[in-house]
C-alpha cells in the first residue's frame, strides 16, 4: 500500500470517529469536497500544509494522526 492511500485511510478512519461528513469536513477543512474525497481515496498527492489543514480540521495533531497501525 503506497503512502497516499495509507494518509487517505486515516484521514476517512479519524473523520468517521469524529462524525464529520464529508461535506461537513469540508467546510471545517476549507477545501472543496470532491478533493477531499480524492484525498481519501489516495488519488491525490498532497502537499505538507494541506496536510497540516486536515490535520487541524479533524482536531488531532501530526503524531496522533500518525500514530497508528497504518504507520507502523
Amino acid at each position: 500500500m503506497d503512502l497516499k492511500t495509507k494518509v487517505g485511510q486515516r484521514i476517512t478512519q479519524l473523520r468517521k470517529a469524529r462524525n464529520l461528513s464529508q461535506q461537513k469536513f469540508s467546510y471545517e477543512a476549507e477545501m472543496e469536497r470532491t478533493y477531499l474525497t480524492h484525498i481519501e481515496n489516495g488519488r491525490k498527492n498532497i502537499s505538507l500544509s494541506t496536510l497540516d489543514k486536515i490535520i487541524s480540521a479533524l482536531g488531532t495533531t501530526p503524531k496522533e494522526f500518525f500514530d497508528s497501525k497504518e504507520f507502523k
